[in-house]
């Protein structure tokens, strides 16, 4: 079901509230806020599964900590498997839907949506995530594209922005901070990467051109396909997480979700990053579990852990992706609060686009396919 204008203008303002509400002063530890541990039924289950987890993902995004911690605590041995962008993630669930995934982590709304249209995705038993009840902020307990919350859970929220090296971007640019930087700037050509899916390549150009992220209007989407058409001489590569590109200095300038810069500029702090002034894409980070888990009982659990206060502010701390969760925003660092699109304002994120069906369902969807293998080819 396609979601009403007002459903869509709704959640943007929403998340335009959760942005710019102000801060505690000072940070408020972790442990002030109580842990609550899942039923015993599921525990149980989790004993009769054979403890055991298997996790798809990105790979090198979150803090290897979490999964170890979770793992000395309850004895859950975890297995994971990575997929490179979220395209390929669908199609593995498309060409085998029992895949036997227990979680998978770092999803979109629009894979959530795929997903759950093929029957793939699990019902998710809100009884067993009393921390999730607790903590998740109110505004994300149920979503436009999935009310009531059934079949996937936001565990962040990212913004797509661009990030670059200051020892080669200047910086002062007269096109820094726009979207025309990565359709325009010829002097970074064969440096430049764009993220390796057609959604984002499409609604970054949609955007560059004072559209919606989302539209499907075919007028307008023959407009974004010149512009791709136009840029791609300047590509080196479309690359959803090109870590090596940039930190050997073989990319400059990259486009990458909100985030991304910040867990990079740890190690190589000449990474900067810029939120794009036209405005951008904004939508959850979502997180599901495929009807083919061998092992829900122990996703359940993995889940209820990482909406521990402390669990999600290492999570938070380290992927530098906005949070969900109430109470952790009050425990990030200036840095983090200052990394660009981290707190975006009200008055930005009015410009911004949240999750539409449109974008993936009939026109939107046809256009945006034959758009990208054009493009690819």
């Amino acid at each position: 079901m396609k979601k009403k204008p007002f459903a869509i203008i709704a959640w943007s303002l929403t998340l335009c509230l959760t942005f710019s509400l102000g801060l505690i002063s000072g940070a408020v530890a972790a442990g002030h806020y109580p842990n609550y541990e899942v039923p015993k039924e599921c525990l149980k289950q989790v004993e009769k599964e054979g403890k055991v987890l298997n996790i798809y993902d990105w790979a090198e995004w979150w803090p290897e900590e979490i999964f170890e911690n979770f793992t000395k605590e309850y004895g859950v041995k975890i297995v994971r498997d990575h997929y490179a962008d979220t395209e390929e993630m669908v199609t593995k669930f498309k060409l085998n839907p029992g895949t036997a995934y227990d979680l998978v982590l770092g999803g979109g709304p629009s894979d959530a949506v795929r997903l759950n249209g093929m029957g793939i995705l699990r019902e998710l038993n809100h009884a067993w995530l009393p921390n999730v009840t607790a903590y998740l902020m109110d505004e994300y307990k149920t979503m436009p594209f999935d009310v009531g919350n059934h079949f996937q859970l936001v565990d962040s929220i990212f913004l797509e922005t661009y990030t670059f090296n200051t020892k080669y971007v200047d910086p002062n640019d007269p096109m820094m901070g726009s979207w025309q930087l990565l359709f325009e700037g010829k002097k970074y050509a064969g440096k430049i990467t764009m993220i390796d899916n057609m959604y984002s390549g499409v609604g970054a150009a949609l955007k560059y051109l004072g559209y919606s992220y989302t539209s499907d209007t075919p007028s307008e989407l023959m407009e974004a396909k010149a512009v791709l058409m136009k840029q791609k001489p300047i590509l080196m590569a479309y690359d959803s997480w090109p870590r090596r590109l940039l930190m050997e200095e073989e990319a400059w300038l990259s486009h990458l979700w909100v985030g991304d810069g910040w867990l990079l500029s740890r190690d190589k702090p000449e990474i900067r990053a810029a939120l794009p002034k036209e405005g951008t894409y904004v939508a959850g980070n979502t997180d599901f579990i495929p009807k083919g888990a061998k092992h829900p009982a122990a996703a359940h659990l993995f889940l209820n852990y990482l909406f521990r206060t402390e669990v999600n502010a290492t999570l938070v701390e380290w992927i530098g992706y906005p949070p969900v969760h109430k109470h952790v925003m009050e425990l990030m660092s200036d840095d983090m609060k200052n990394w660009p699109g981290f707190m975006p304002s009200k008055e930005y994120m009015l410009k911004c686009d949240p999750f539409n069906e449109r974008m993936i369902t009939g026109r939107g969807q046809e256009l945006r396919l034959k758009i990208w293998e054009e493009l690819k080819q």
